[in-house]
This record gives C-alpha cells, sequence and structure tokens, in this order.
C-alpha cells in the first residue's frame, strides 16, 4: 500500500475538521458501510494529508458521491480522482487553497493480489465517536504487511502498535493472515513481529510474496484471474488518462520564475507528492551538453551570438529530440504516478527568445515541432511592468526586457489554456494565486473526467459544484 503521510499546515483548521466530520456524518446517514484504516488518533480534528478510509464494495460509487456533494457543502471541492490501488479523491477549497484526500479502499492489495482478506474487517470494526475503525488485529495486520510487501520493511511509526497488539490478539492474528500466507506462515510472521525481531521478518518479504501468489492462484484462480483483469483494465485508464498534472511556467527576464516555482510545488503537496513530482528548468536533461548548455544559458542568456542556420537547424533538432525523448523517459512516468510535473520556459521559449539558445529557425518549423512536444496541461505566463523586471534582473538590455514582455503576452493570447499572472506583487501573492490557478484547472480537468456514477449528481450545463470559478482559462493581468 502506498502511505505518504504528513501533517497539512492548514491556514484554517477548523475547515478541514468541518468537512471530515460532515464526510463521515453523511457516509453514516447514506447507510454507506466503512472504517478507517489507520492514523484516526486524532480525527476529525487534525488529519495527515490523506485519509484512509475502507468501504464496503458495493457502496463505492454511494461513498463517492456522498463525499463530492458533502465536500462541496463545506466548500471543498474535486480537483482530481485517480484509481490507484484504492480511488484517491482529492479536495481543495479553491480561496484557502487547503488541500486534502480521501483514499478509498475495498479491499487491500498488492497490485492485484490481495495480501489480505479485509472482507470481514467492516463486520469487526469498533465505533470511534463518528466514524469507525479496525479490530486491533486487523489493523496491526494491515500495518505491518502493507509496507512489508510493497517496500519490504515495516515503517517505523507503526511498529509499537503491531507489537501491543499482536501480543494480544495473537490467535486472530493468526486465523487472519493464514488464509493469505498459510498456517506455518502466519505463525512465523506473528512471533517475529511480537518478539521485534524486524531483519528477519523483513528478509521474509521476497518469501512472502512469492507465496501469496501462489497460494491465490492456485486456491482462487478465477477471482485471482478477474483481478488481474481489472488491474490490467485500471492501468490502461491510467495510461490514457494519467493522474498527473504538467504546467510551464514562462516569463520574461525578472518575472520571477524561478522562485515561484518551488512555490508552487510546495503549495500542492497536499495535492500532488513531492516524491512523486519534478521540476526541470527548460527541459529533461538526456544529454550532458545539453546540462553545460544549460548552466551558461542561466548565467548569461545572450552572452554568444547565435549560430548561422545550417547549425542552428542540427541543434534545434537536437533539442526537439530531447524534449521529445525526455517527456517519454521522465515527464509521462511522473505523470502516470500522479506527480506534478513543474518546467519553466519550457520548448514555448523557441517563440519568444531563440537567441538564448543560440538559435536562429523560422517559425513555421518552431510551429511544427511543437506537434510532436507533449502538452502541458496549463500554462502560466508571469508579467510585471518592464521597470520592475529591469529592477530585478538585468541581463538583457532595457529594450529586450520589453521586447520579451510583449512577445510572452502574445503568446499567452495564442494559446488555449495560458493564464497570465500579474508578477508585480510580492512573491507568496503571487504563488498563492498560481496555486488557486492551478487547483482551478485541476477542478476542470476532474469535471470532465468524472465517471457516470458523479456526473449524474450534477446538471447537464452550467458550472458543477466540483469546478469552482476561474478554473484555468486565459487570464488577464492587472500589470500591463
Amino acid at each position: 500500500m502506498i502511505e505518504h503521510e504528513r501533517p497539512i499546515e492548514s491556514v484554517q483548521p477548523t475547515a478541514l475538521s468541518r468537512l471530515i466530520s460532515a464526510v463521515f456524518d453523511a457516509w453514516a446517514n447514506a447507510g454507506v458501510h466503512f472504517l478507517v484504516l489507520r492514523n484516526y488518533e486524532g480525527l476529525p480534528q487534525t488529519t495527515t494529508n490523506d485519509i484512509d478510509v475502507l468501504v464496503a464494495k458495493p457502496h463505492l460509487a454511494l461513498a463517492e458521491q456522498v463525499l463530492v456533494a458533502t465536500a462541496a457543502e463545506q466548500d471543498f471541492y474535486l480537483v482530481n480522482r485517480a484509481e490507484f490501488v484504492p480511488v484517491s479523491m482529492h479536495f481543495a477549497n479553491p480561496e484557502t487553497t487547503e488541500q486534502v484526500h480521501f483514499d478509498l479502499f475495498v479491499d487491500l492489495r498488492w497490485h492485484c493480489f490481495e495480501f489480505i482478506r479485509a472482507e470481514d474487517f467492516l463486520n469487526r470494526k469498533v465505533q470511534r465517536g463518528n466514524f469507525w475503525v479496525p479490530h486491533p488485529a486487523d489493523e496491526a495486520c494491515t500495518n505491518l504487511l502493507g509496507n512489508l510487501i510493497y517496500k519490504g520493511r515495516v515503517r517505523e511509526k507503526y511498529k509499537r502498535g503491531v507489537v501491543a497488539a499482536l501480543r494480544v490478539h495473537t490467535n486472530a492474528a493468526r486465523a487472519l493472515l493464514a488464509e493469505s500466507y498459510g498456517e506455518k506462515r502466519a505463525q512465523t510472521i506473528v512471533r517475529l513481529a511480537a518478539q521485534e525481531k524486524w531483519a528477519e521478518l523483513e528478509a521474509m518479504a521476497k518469501q512472502l510474496r512469492r507465496a501469496l501468489v501462489l497460494r491465490l492462484f492456485t486456491r482462487r484462480p478465477v477471482q485471482t484471474i478477474r483481478a488481474v483483469c481489472a488491474d490490467a483494465a485500471r492501468l490502461l485508464r491510467r495510461t490514457l488518462h494519467p493522474a498527473g498534472f504538467m504546467v510551464i511556467v514562462l516569463g520574461p527576464d525578472g518575472s520571477g520564475k524561478s522562485t515561484i516555482a518551488p512555490a508552487i510545488l510546495q503549495g500542492l503537496t497536499g495535492t500532488f507528492y513531492a516524491a512523486k513530482s519534478v521540476h526541470y528548468h527548460w527541459k529533461p536533461k538526456l544529454l550532458r551538453r545539453a546540462r553545460r548548455d544549460a548552466e551558461l544559458i542561466s548565467t548569461d542568456p545572450h552572452g554568444k551570438p547565435p549560430r548561422n542556420l545550417l547549425l542552428s537547424l542540427v541543434f534545434f533538432g537536437l533539442h526537439w529530440a530531447e524534449f521529445v525523448l525526455g517527456a517519454v523517459a521522465k515527464i509521462y512516468p511522473a505523470l502516470f504516478r500522479g506527480g506534478l510535473v513543474l518546467v519553466e520556459r519550457y520548448y514555448h521559449d523557441f517563440f519568444v527568445d531563440q537567441a538564448r539558445y543560440r538559435l536562429r529557425v523560422p517559425k513555421l518549423l518552431v510551429r511544427l515541432g511543437l506537434v510532436f512536444v507533449k502538452k502541458p496541461d496549463l500554462v502560466l505566463v508571469l508579467d510585471a511592468p518592464v521597470e520592475t523586471l529591469r529592477a530585478r534582473k538585468q541581463e538583457v538590455s532595457p529594450g529586450e526586457t520589453e521586447r520579451q514582455r510583449n512577445a510572452y503576452l502574445e503568446l499567452a493570447n495564442q494559446t488555449p489554456n495560458a493564464v497570465v499572472l500579474d508578477a508585480n506583487q510580492p512573491a507568496e501573492q503571487v504563488a498563492t494565486e498560481a496555486v488557486r490557478v492551478v487547483l482551478g484547472a485541476l477542478a476542470a480537468r476532474a469535471y470532465r473526467r468524472l465517471p457516470a456514477h458523479l456526473r449524474k449528481l450534477f446538471p447537464e450545463t452550467g458550472t458543477a459544484p466540483t469546478q469552482p470559478q476561474n478554473s484555468g482559462q486565459t487570464g488577464t493581468t492587472t500589470s500591463r
């Protein structure tokens, strides 16, 4: 199981508390059979950045419907829905940019293989306030085996609780694990965990995976084959519609791209895990020379004259190939994992400032090359008055600064998914506005991708409750 919990630094923690309580109450009132799998100690007052919930399989569609509708009532809107092993539902408040997400599990799987039989968890659940939690034996086995099967180690934060629960509920834990790993291995797992022999237990990870797969195929072949096919279909859907999001940041020298980009990444960690996201300056670097060129470009953008036409075509071809191959090798995998891909400048810079890359090639050729280059989901163009840009950077002439500014604004007007941001304000405000724009664009995409059981909640026309206003359309700036 994939776990990336970390505390949310919330501007209005009471808003999150109200949201979580409202969702739990709404699920209970709707008859959704659910429990919170882990990290529930502070709920609903405090939470990690994601809430893992086990839902009865027949209730999954209803749980999603109630969750989306209840969140909208609390001014949190769906910004992403991803089908991993759980169904991940990401929400954000468009004003405060607070973010939270719910992982809805119907079973507990390693890829397509159920590493613990969770079908009886809901029958043994324990009430805790307005929600339910697993029986201690079920929770201990889940926390013990989840990371062990996926990554070959036991998470440090769960060890103490696992040991305490297994020492008290030894027989229940053995019986649960025996269903997936056999009686002998179940006894060994419980014994090693209760004795805190973590190294020996982690050394068994590969053996446990093999035993799990073999046992499932021999004892439940039909169900296992169905699970394999269902998982293949899920992966195909994620391939065609990756859960990640690609944003490029453009703007003349001095607009603050290098300052704003990391702040955007930080501001969206509630929706995109940092470990899954990537940040590039211009493009992914596949060639050693490209890395040297990038360093030169960043320190002395117009230090050398453009190459002649023939050499320009050759170098443009090399750059173009790196954009195309870099997307395949680095950008698309990050999008498939559900990460944020943030790129400063990107291929679009060829339309504005070829001299920076010592090129002079026809714009028609640049437009032709763009056809084969990975398109971003959102283009952010930072704009500020020439005086502000010159006060921040003076690496090019005043005339060149003005030309760049006008060219980027023209490019924004010609790019359907571009938004112009006023960079003539403190960096913190620009970053916050950028995060709002990204969340809005995400919400618009989430609405377009809604499955049938969620789409029927909303009218066919007009703005859906999942779609905040100003969600990713071409914007204007007040700094012109």
